[in-house]
């Protein structure tokens, strides 16, 4: 299973000791690479006081960004490991993380939120049809969806099977074959229209910048 995996890669980032307390990162990032495409701002101009919610937090660097802005920022993950991280790292940023999948979070827990992010996290992995319903009945009226994965074209055209496995490089070097649902921007757009939202951005992001092909779509949708 891909969270034993990423329980591993925390335990292999926890054997030289407790991880330490980090400054929250200057930049939100919705690459694999840092400083490519557009950062916090797409999730608004005023983000102090929003709940947000990132789905696959990891080592938590973009949720702590997110609480360095003064939102009520917090984290999901089902890596029990990559939560111990988080929360070793940036619980003094007052971010919360908490482990769980991200069905099962979005289902349980009460409120409204003003925005839904996920990098290369929850949102990707499974069909996308029950997840994304899940994301548009938690957010507000107005309220944001925003992710990136990666991008179908990448390789040179879409998969003819949407489901694949690709690997993907760990910040320790390590590989990680991944499972992802891989559809073109256009399925992306229906299913979220079906899911109650309306798009509002489609972005090809290079990374890096040379690369020949876009590698990671980031879309962004809202809920009227």
């Amino acid at each position: 299973m891909t969270v034993d995996r990423w329980d591993a890669h925390a335990a292999r980032r926890l054997a030289g000791g407790q991880p330490q307390p980090l400054e929250p990162p200057l930049r939100m990032e919705w690459t694999q690479r840092s400083g490519i495409g557009p950062g916090a701002e797409i999730l608004g101009a005023d983000l102090v006081g929003r709940l947000i919610v990132e789905l696959g937090c990891g080592p938590g660097h973009n949720t702590a960004h997110l609480a360095g802005l003064g939102v009520r920022a917090t984290g999901i993950d089902s890596s029990l490991g990559q939560i111990h991280r988080a929360r070793a790292h940036y619980a003094h940023t007052g971010a919360r993380f908490v482990r769980s999948t991200a069905s099962a979070y979005l289902n349980r827990e009460p409120g409204q939120l003003d925005a839904i992010v996920s990098v290369f996290g929850a949102v990707g992995p499974t069909e996308p049809s029950q997840l994304l319903r899940s994301c548009s009945r938690r957010l507000t009226r107005e309220g944001l969806l925003a992710f990136s994965v990666p991008h179908p074209q990448r390789t040179g055209t879409v998969p003819a099977h949407p489901r694949t496995r690709t690997q993907v490089s760990l910040p320790d070097g390590s590989p990680l074959v991944v499972q992802h649902w891989d559809i073109a921007p256009t399925s992306w757009v229906r299913a979220l229209n079906r899911a109650g939202l309306l798009v509002t951005g489609v972005h090809d992001l290079f990374a890096p910048t040379d690369a020949c092909r876009p590698t990671t779509l980031l879309i962004t949708a809202r809920k009227p």
